[in-house]
Formats: C-alpha cells, sequence, structure tokens
C-alpha cells in the first residue's frame, strides 16, 4: 500500500510526537503521560533506532518487512503475559502507583509487553550495521547427540527449578526457553543460535545478549523516570545498585535477550519460518495449515486477558486513584 520511503518517514513523525509528549509528560509531571512514561519512551526509542537502521542500510525491520515485525509485536504481547502469569509463582516483581482507570493501565501494560522484543531485536540489528563482532570468528562447535541431550536436561532443570524453588531459582527462567528451544529450531530448520555456533559465528549471539544489556539499562531507566513502576523482589538487593536494580542482576537481560529470540525463532514454525530478520531461514517442508494461525492468535488475546486480569488481581500493590 506504501513504499518504504513513505513508511520511514510516517514512522520518524511518528517516534518525534510519541517521544515529544512522553518526555514533556515525564519532565513536566503532566499525567497520565508520566505515570505511563515507560510506553512512550519504549516505542519512541524503538521507532527511531529501526528509522536510523532504515536509513544507514536501506533496511529495517519495520520498515521492509511491516507485518512481520507486527507479528513480533503480538508475539512479544504473549511472551510478556506468559512471563507475568508464571510471576504469580515467582513473586520476582510486582507494580506499584499503577492508574486505577483500567483503560489507561491495560494500555500501558500491553503497549510495555509488545514493545520489549521489536526494541531487543532493532537493538541487536543496529549493532550489526555498525559493524559490532562483524569479523568474530570461533573454532566451529562440535553438536553430538550428548550435548542436545544437555541442553534438554539444562533446560528442564532450568524450567522446574523455579518453580519449586521459586524465591532464589526464578532467574534461571531466562535461560530455560533457550535451552529447550534452541535444539529444535536447529532440527526443524529454523533460525537457530546453535547453528551460529556449529558454524564458528558467534557475531549474532553477542550482538543480541549486547541488546539485552542496552535495553535493560535502558528499560531501567525508563522505569525509573515513570509514575507506574515495577520493582523487583528483595531477594535480589545485594551489591551496588543502577536504577533500583544490581549491577549483577543486568546479565540477567543478556540471556533473556538470547531466550527471546529462540522462542521467537521457534514461533515463527508457524509462519514457514518467516521472521523480522532479512533472509531468515525458510522452514523446509509444507506449511503449517491456516488454522493453526489462527489458534495462536486466539492463545496471544486469550493468554493477554488473563495475564492482565491476574496482574490486577495478584501483582500491583497500589493503584493511584486519580488516574
Amino acid at each position: 500500500m506504501f513504499d518504504e520511503e513513505a513508511k520511514a518517514k510516517a514512522a520518524l513523525y511518528a517516534a518525534f510526537v510519541i517521544a515529544f509528549i512522553g518526555y514533556a509528560g515525564m519532565l513536566t509531571g503532566l499525567e497520565p503521560v508520566h505515570n505511563q512514561f515507560f510506553p512512550f519512551a519504549l516505542w519512541s526509542y524503538t521507532l527511531f533506532a529501526d528509522n536510523l537502521l532504515y536509513r544507514v542500510t536501506g533496511d529495517s525491520p519495520l520498515v521492509s518487512r511491516t507485518e512481520e515485525f507486527l507479528t513480533l509485536a503480538l508475539w512479544s504481547l504473549a511472551l510478556g503475559a506468559v512471563l507475568e502469569l508464571l510471576n504469580l509463582r515467582f513473586c520476582a516483581w510486582q507494580y506499584v502507583n499503577q492508574p486505577a482507570t483500567l483503560s489507561t493501565r491495560w494500555t500501558g501494560m500491553a503497549l510495555g509487553w509488545a514493545g520489549g522484543l521489536p526494541c531487543l531485536f532493532v537493538t541487536s540489528e543496529l549493532l550489526r550495521c555498525l559493524g559490532f563482532f562483524r569479523n568474530l570468528k570461533t573454532p566451529p562447535l562440535t553438536i553430538s547427540p550428548g550435548l542436545i541431550d544437555g541442553f534438554h536436561y539444562a533446560g528442564l532443570i532450568a524450567l522446574l527449578l523455579p518453580l519449586v524453588l521459586p524465591r532464589y531459582c526464578w532467574p534461571l527462567i531466562c535461560v530455560a526457553g533457550l535451552l529447550l528451544a534452541e535444539p529444535l529450531n536447529r532440527r526443524l530448520g529454523l533460525g537457530s543460535l546453535l547453528r551460529e555456533w556449529q558454524g564458528g559465528l558467534p557475531a549474532k549471539t553477542l550482538r543480541l545478549a549486547a541488546a539485552g544489556l542496552i535495553c535493560g539499562l535502558l528499560w531501567s531507566w525508563w522505569n525509573s523516570a515513570a509514575g507506574a513502576k515495577w520493582t523487583y523482589a528483595s531477594v535480589l538487593k545485594a551489591g551496588p545498585e543502577l536504577f533500583g536494580l544490581p549491577l549483577f542482576a543486568y546479565a540477567g537481560f543478556a540471556f533473556f535477550s538470547l531466550q527471546a529470540y529462540s522462542l521467537y525463532a521457534l514461533a515463527s514454525a508457524l509462519r514457514a519460518g518467516q521472521t523480522w530478520e532479512d533472509g531468515a531461514w525458510k522452514m523446509p517442508g509444507t506449511p503449517p495449515a491456516a488454522g493453526v494461525n489462527y489458534l495462536a492468535w486466539l492463545f496471544i488475546i486469550v493468554t493477554s486477558y488473563i495475564a492482565l486480569r491476574a496482574v490486577d488481581a495478584r501483582t500491583i500493590t497500589m493503584y493511584i486513584g486519580w488516574i
């Protein structure tokens, strides 16, 4: 419908408008913008970064593969919802100063969850176009049946331990999906970090990890500047902190970024391997039936609704009545 240049200009204008409203509202205390500053900052950054990527390389996830970018945002919403449901068991974080108005509260949360993966992956692509780790090579990793079994067992342990001992083991959830999804991705012919390591190419893994660290810092900064915010369980309060989170804990964002890539690559099996990446692996064989995709959209909608209700009931500890 629109050519890429028109989409790039529209996205850039939207980024300026969202950034102006968000930062002006945050600095002046204008409500509900100050309260809901996080999604304004998240999406303005993502749009700016994607636009810069397009201007430098002539290609970006939003401008060049708009449908895949929107699909990515929907799966990001689903992943956020699943993490919130797991947090009912973990009690690892809670929300404070949330607006009492349901439409404002749910819109802010949904936009925050939906923006996580686009923010991570656009940042990773920006690092790629800037040449980070471009020529780095390592000895090829030998993929043996024993290594695959090790991934499976380690993934199951990382998934089960947080459910059994949530107070101290919940951070393991940041790697459980990575360990379980990677062998499947490699076997199905989907995008796989294991395949990259097998070829002696660690660059994508390192860029994703670096993007996780960058986004973790940005998310924590935006969260600290917003009126409505999340806080972490006291078990994490150890050592020097930055934006309310101990420095050592930021490593979790790097592992989360790797996991997000692997899980989304696995979800792309529903679209025959199509993803936000240029030149993504196409899954061999017959594409899944259309009905499978309809079930996936139903899963996203139902899971998100249940998670929003659950957060209201269990995870929010303080509401602001006048917002």
